[in-house]
């Protein structure tokens, strides 16, 4: 237990150094940012995230630095990234529905209908850490009272001990089933300002159809320098890999 204390301790020094490493980074975004300099402010985001430094917020920035250069892929990509650590970045959420309103490709979406989509759906409302957190809590309540009703022989406290673990067991296991929805879940931003689908991994194959920059593409397969992916209207093809960025 120490050892892992002693782990946690070092990672979160580690991390709060390079954070103060990179303030002048930080610093010198914002300013560019604000003289409207968005190609200098998106070196130095960048040049953070390649220190392994993350964040919803720095996503959301660096987004909002590519939407005003005119970089509508790169922005999306990143709003999406910022969701992705952060369901409830509210921001990130409003400039994301913004950009794509100047995606070129307009889909007739098929609604996906399964349990994964269902569990990717709540986490932007309520998220698979939230969730995990109050079983986890439930379940250690309910062996408080559980201990406490047997040493004071207290009925009662036995039967709520049980109601609590077996909500805290289900949230628990709920939120493994939403993030394991989550993780298996791959989808990517074309981030070119046009890309061919193939039937076929081979340019050589049937041309299916054509998209556009910030279009974004589950991703189903990938085969060398290909990846196949499945579009909102629920079709089928394979596109280079260099034209997409996975989120």
């Amino acid at each position: 237990m120490k050892l892992k204390l002693t782990y946690i301790f070092t990672f979160i020094v580690v991390f709060c150094s390079n954070l103060k490493a990179n303030e002048p980074l930080l610093d010198s975004a914002k300013l560019n940012y604000d003289k409207g300099n968005f190609e200098a402010a998106i070196q130095h985001y960048e040049s953070i995230l390649s220190k392994g430094l993350t964040s919803s917020n720095l996503h959301h920035n660096l987004g909002d630095a590519y939407y005003r250069n005119g970089e509508i892929g790169l922005s999306i990509l990143n709003f999406e990234k910022a969701i992705k650590l952060d369901p409830s970045n509210e921001d990130a959420i409003f400039n994301l529905e913004l950009a794509n309103t100047k995606i070129m490709d307009k889909f007739d979406e098929v609604p996906e209908i399964s349990f994964s989509s269902f569990l990717r759906g709540v986490n932007l409302v309520f998220s698979y850490e939230s969730i995990s957190i109050v079983g986890i809590i439930l379940l250690i309540t309910g062996a408080i009272l559980f201990a406490f009703g047997k040493k004071e022989n207290k009925n009662q406290f036995i039967k709520t001990a049980r109601i609590f673990a077996l909500i805290g067991i289900i949230l628990t296991l709920w939120g493994w089933k939403q993030k394991s929805a989550i993780d298996n879940y791959k989808a990517g931003i074309l981030i070119v300002q046009s890309s061919n689908v193939f039937s076929e991994p081979n340019p050589s194959s049937t041309l299916l159809f054509e998209i556009h920059e910030g279009t974004k593409l589950e991703i189903i397969d990938e085969s060398n320098d290909w990846i196949n992916v499945k579009a909102p209207n629920n079709t089928f093809g394979w596109i280079e890999k260099s034209a997409l960025r996975e989120i």
